[in-house]
């Protein structure tokens, strides 16, 4: 392939163009707000959006299954009020993170569970721990913010600094270099999208699917955790209600990232980018003094396109699939 048709190729792809929309966006918020432009800035977006988009690279590996986890964001505030509440008694923060944790583990355990031993689909299961897990956040904290005397290493996650870059975006860039990988060079990703592609074939050809689907789950609840944790650093409490926006957030950029709901097709760079473009809009229209509530519309509307881009590739993929053996049958 030469370098012409191979830039043909990449400039075709949605991830190319989801970043010329970034770039776009970028452009357009520079001329409209004097700070936007700015090195603080960018820090300050990439810091805000660490625990996005570490958590939306591992749950884009587990929808390239077929399967998906509506109840990260409730798992991220159960695991913030939780590492807080534990800080506060006086748990060392070591022991605080690990207890978080394993806790937070608890949520992919019981939706692997009810997906693959009680046969319960993914909407639905994850659906029902996302209101559990909403609640058990506010029941543990009495529905109010968990603040106090935090030991000074509270704040260290995301608030240190490595060699002049901000600990959580040094954190982020580890998590997705590391999902890049499990994604494309392992086996666990291979298997991933081929139980997406088609579960069944997957089962004849030896995959162990519920095993891997497991795995998955448990991965992505300890991210989410891990968000969880690293959002009640960053604001110096526990929140129950920071989950509101952020599973939101996550389907938002995984799908429009170019990952299928259904499974079988997904990218996880496509994720990031994404995860960027919602980042940069929000603080963007920040700048712009646009209330909260229309940011919140603007992110639904990105929800209703990223749906309708993926059916239309959903089509196209059927129609090729489909054409393809009749075209080279008529040679």
């Amino acid at each position: 392939m030469t370098l012409s048709e191979k830039f043909k190729s990449i400039a075709g792809t949605q991830t190319f163009i989801l970043f010329l929309v970034l770039i776009a966006l970028n452009a357009y918020f520079a001329f409209s707000s004097e700070h936007f432009f700015e090195v603080g800035n960018y820090f300050n977006m990439l810091k805000q959006s660490s625990s996005l988009l570490i958590a939306a690279s591992a749950a884009t590996i587990l929808m390239m299954t077929g399967n998906f986890d509506l109840s990260a964001g409730s798992n991220l505030a159960f695991s913030g009020v939780l590492y807080t509440m534990l800080a506060l008694s006086g748990v060392p923060l070591t022991i605080a993170f690990v207890l978080t944790l394993a806790a937070g583990a608890c949520f992919g355990i019981l939706n692997s569970i009810l997906v693959t031993k009680w046969d319960i689909s993914p909407f639905i299961a994850t659906l029902g721990m996302m209101f559990m897990g909403k609640g058990f956040a506010l029941v543990i904290c009495n529905g109010q913010s968990v603040r106090g005397d935090l030991p000074e290493a509270f704040g260290t996650l995301m608030n240190g600094v490595v060699l002049g870059i901000p600990l959580p975006i040094i954190l982020a860039v580890i998590g997705c270099v590391f999902f890049w990988i499990v994604a494309n060079k392992t086996i666990l990703g291979k298997y991933a999208m081929s139980i997406g592609s088609n579960e069944n074939a997957a089962l004849l050809s030896g995959i162990n699917v519920n095993k891997i689907v497991t795995v998955l789950f448990v991965v992505v609840a300890l991210m989410a955790s891990f968000a969880g944790i690293m959002t009640a650093s960053r604001l110096g409490a526990g929140d129950p209600r920071v989950y509101e926006m952020f599973y939101m957030d996550v389907i938002v950029s995984i799908m429009l990232g170019g990952t299928a709901l259904t499974g079988g097709r997904g990218t996880i760079v496509g994720t990031l980018v994404a995860a960027m473009i919602i980042t940069v809009i929000g603080n963007g229209l920040s700048m712009m003094n646009v209330l909260i509530f229309w940011q919140t519309i603007i992110k639904g509307l990105i929800l209703v396109v990223a749906m309708a881009i993926n059916e239309r590739e959903k089509i196209k993929s059927y129609i090729t699939r489909t054409l393809k053996p009749y075209a080279a049958s008529s040679r």
